[in-house]
């Protein structure tokens, strides 16, 4: 079952269940059925944009980061409208330039392009790409010793490009349970 608001056990959302899965109060399996009840259950209190970044973390911890770009729907539907920033809630009323509604713009390099820091002072670098239907991934994050640059292809089931690491940056480059170790320089991947 899911974590409930109250002792009562009225009233469930997405926020508290998330919060659990965050937290580790879940083992792997029950962590998997939480993740997908509050992906599926429409009745239980949804997040807001804010809270989706916390969402997509719980999916990134859970081993769903691949099913992401499915959950960008609301953003989509913000940019049809014609918005150029991001709006605060959903129609009717809202503030039509709201930073807690970016999350997207983190994420596409943090889950997509996958790089995240592996230690403190992003001193080593974790990259572990999740495309989802992706093909192709282009990325360069801003970092204090220089641009880490991600330059992937879909191969198959597998991936092949370039990681290019700025001077005195290490690190992992994952993929489906396989590691190569990244140096600092251009990294050749093919899995």
């Amino acid at each position: 079952g899911l974590l409930a608001d109250t002792p009562q056990r009225h009233s469930f959302s997405q926020h508290a269940n998330i919060l659990g899965l965050l937290t580790g109060m879940f083992d792997a399996q029950r962590s998997a059925t939480v993740l997908e009840k509050i992906l599926q259950d429409k009745e239980i209190v949804q997040t807001t944009f804010y809270f989706r970044f916390y969402l997509v973390e719980a999916m990134v911890k859970t081993g769903k980061a691949d099913t992401y770009l499915d959950q960008l729907t609301p953003w989509k539907e913000m940019l049809k409208t014609g918005l150029t920033t991001f709006a605060e809630t959903p129609e009717p009323a809202r503030s039509d330039c709201h930073a807690w509604s970016a999350s997207p713009l983190y994420h596409f390099l943090s889950v997509v392009a996958g790089i995240r820091p592996a230690s403190p002072g992003f001193k080593t670098v974790s990259i572990e790409p999740h495309p989802g239907d992706l093909r192709r991934i282009e990325a360069s994050m801003p970092h204090y010793a220089g641009d880490i640059v991600v330059e992937l292809k879909r191969k198959g089931k597998g991936v092949t490009g370039t990681v290019l690491l700025p001077e005195g940056i290490t690190g992992d480059f994952l993929w489906q349970g396989k590691k190569v170790p990244l140096k600092e320089g251009a990294n050749n991947i093919d899995l």
